[in-house]
């Protein structure tokens, strides 16, 4: 049995709820409806009680043929947590496009250029985080460049250092296919010259408020673009919807038939409260219902 911040569920229990989903998505007399979300700014540091109302709202999908598909530059770990908090068991892309996981079964074919992973069929499209770390520090130490990796670190220190619970920092501690770091180098010109030298390398390094991350030259989109065909290719016919926060520097909103942008474009105003997201989700897949009955589509 799985124990994650006292949410309990049994592996059994989550396939039998997986298979119910997919059920719903075959014998659905409505075309289904797939939801792309970014999580990033919604979960970066929600009220539990927010997430409980999140859960409620969103238990409605669970009855109607409708996958949330959550998109995150968080570890597998991360999201498996975020996951069970919301009481949802479809795919998900982690690590900034890093894989794609497919709960097993969930789709009525293998995935094709999937690794059987830990009750997942994964695509994989990043590298393995070991080459990403080496790469790192040996790119850093070239350039003489002070900088701390996550995995240089303890759990009590990426937890002050994030603002993390201890369990949050231990999932952030998890990385499969990139690594967290910041520079502590003082020379204005550090962090810029040590970004060029890994993009040089081919690798991609995003910016964040407390740790940058570097990894392959990969992003989200990769995910919503296979699981879009997969699901054509298991349901026929399909609305995709995309939700993404209005900084994120990513081409998920391209590759669906409905775009929200949610969110605060100035970040300084912090994220997108998560029972407010969970409740544009549900408004967003009624407008689409909506929209489809007046067209008779």
């Amino acid at each position: 049995m799985v124990s994650v911040a006292g949410i309990q569920a049994r592996p059994d229990g989550r396939r039998r709820a997986r298979r119910r989903i997919v059920d719903a998505l075959l014998m659905a007399s409505e075309l289904p409806i797939v939801v792309f979300s970014d999580v990033d700014g919604v979960f970066y540091d929600p009220d539990q009680r927010a997430v409980g109302d999140a859960a409620r709202a969103l238990a409605a999908l669970g009855r109607a043929a409708v996958s949330l598909v959550l998109c995150s530059s968080k570890t597998r770990a991360e999201v498996e947590t975020i996951q069970q908090a919301l009481g949802i068991h479809h795919p998900f892309v982690c690590e900034s496009g890093a894989a794609t996981f497919v709960p097993a079964g969930y789709f009525p074919f293998d995935v094709p250029q999937a690794r059987d992973l830990a009750g997942y069929q994964a695509v994989e499209f990043g590298r393995p985080h070991a080459e990403i770390a080496q790469a790192l520090r040996r790119t850093a130490a070239r350039l003489r460049v002070d900088m701390v990796a996550f995995g240089d670190m303890s759990v009590d220190e990426v937890a002050r250092d994030c603002h993390l619970s201890l369990l949050q920092a231990r999932l952030a501690k998890l990385p499969e296919y990139g690594e967290r770091f910041r520079v502590r180098d003082r020379r204005a010109a550090a962090r810029g010259r040590l970004f060029d030298a890994l993009q040089a390398s081919h690798l991609r390094c995003i910016g964040g408020a407390h740790f940058d991350y570097v990894g392959a030259p990969v992003e989200n989109s990769l995910g919503v673009a296979l699981l879009r065909t997969l699901y054509h290719r298991a349901f026929g016919a399909v609305v995709t919807v995309g939700l993404a926060d209005a900084m994120a520097d990513d081409n998920l909103l391209q590759l669906v038939d409905r775009r929200v942008i949610v969110g605060d474009e100035d970040p300084a105003r912090g994220g997108v409260d998560v029972a407010a997201w969970a409740r544009a989700i549900v408004d967003i897949v009624e407008e689409v219902r909506g929209d489809r009955a007046c067209t008779g589509r």
